[in-house]
């Protein structure tokens, strides 16, 4: 069936003439016929009994327009409803995402997205710990480190590199550790999911550390103040601790090994269409990040 066709039928009727709907259509009267007589040749049955000026339903047409018009009714809601959210996107949003990584880099895009799209409401999920995302209903995701989840499109966001530091206090009264095998001699305050540290010198030496922690803790920012107070040494992302090594709190080491980085993902569920407010959403935090 060509729904053109199915189309200018129903104007006809709406309009109560051929005469009415080519003016409304803005075509020949011819046309508007030849288009109703294929229509009654696809669907097999004589629609209606006409002429130039008027035209008089057959039975088949009543009941092909009594279940068509619905139809074709709820299609033009949706059209216009898909306009209104194309020109002012609006509805619900819902995120998730680790704390420190949201207080620490998100926070100001996200903000600034609501800013720019006052319409949309954001309920954010921060927990340090991957949620079940289609259970929870969970449109968009940052997580951290390596992704395995199917029907779910990763884009990489940014490389978050670590710093190995502690206090000044802590240095002073435990001395500074030179390898990573040191370490071991060293209080360690441990991230609960970086339980194990990798580090790789200069010229190549790779060294892993199991570490034992006397604290170990779920959220960063809390485990960088916990340096801060003397109470060891951390091993976590500089998006967490940078402000506290440029103002003095917190002291690099081992300036000659590097500390292994983790890729910060955004994840949205892989579908044929993907909702405006999540598309805007998903652009605008890539555009600002790559800033």
């Amino acid at each position: 069936m060509n729904y053109q066709e199915l189309f200018v039928f129903l104007k006809v009727i709406e309009q109560g003439s051929f005469i009415g709907a080519a003016k409304m259509l803005n075509m020949p009267t011819s046309t508007v016929s030849r288009k109703v007589m294929q229509l009654e040749k696809d669907v097999g049955y004589k629609l209606m009994h006409r002429n130039a000026r008027t035209m008089v339903l057959t039975e088949a047409g009543e009941k092909f327009h009594s279940r068509c018009q619905p139809l074709y009714n709820e299609l033009e809601h949706v059209a216009i409803e898909l306009n209104d959210e194309l020109a002012d996107p609006s509805g619900l949003l819902k995120v998730t995402a680790p704390i420190s990584l949201t207080n620490d880099l998100l926070a100001e895009c996200i903000f600034q997205f609501m800013e720019h799209f006052p319409r949309i409401q954001l309920e954010l999920m921060l927990v340090n710990r991957n949620l079940d995302l289609v259970g929870e209903g969970v449109d968009v995701a940052f997580r951290i480190g390596d992704i395995n989840l199917h029907n779910w499109v990763s884009k990489p966001l940014i490389e978050s590199t670590f710093s190995l530091c502690a206090s000044e206090d802590y240095l002073q009264r435990r001395g500074e550790p030179l390898h990573p095998h040191d370490l071991y001699q060293h209080t360690l305050i441990v991230p609960r999911n970086t339980s194990v540290w990798h580090f790789e010198e200069e010229n190549g030496e790779k060294a892993h550390i199991d570490c034992v922690a006397r604290l170990k803790i779920d959220e960063l920012k809390l485990a960088s103040r916990a340096a801060e107070f003397g109470l060891g040494i951390v091993n976590i992302p500089d998006y967490v601790v940078l402000k506290s090594i440029e103002n003095g709190r917190l002291k690099r080491l081992m300036p000659n090994w590097k500390s292994h980085s983790r890729k910060v993902h955004m994840l949205y569920q892989k579908r044929q269409y993907t909702p405006v407010k999540v598309q805007l959403f998903i652009d605008f935090v890539m555009a600002r990040l790559k800033r």
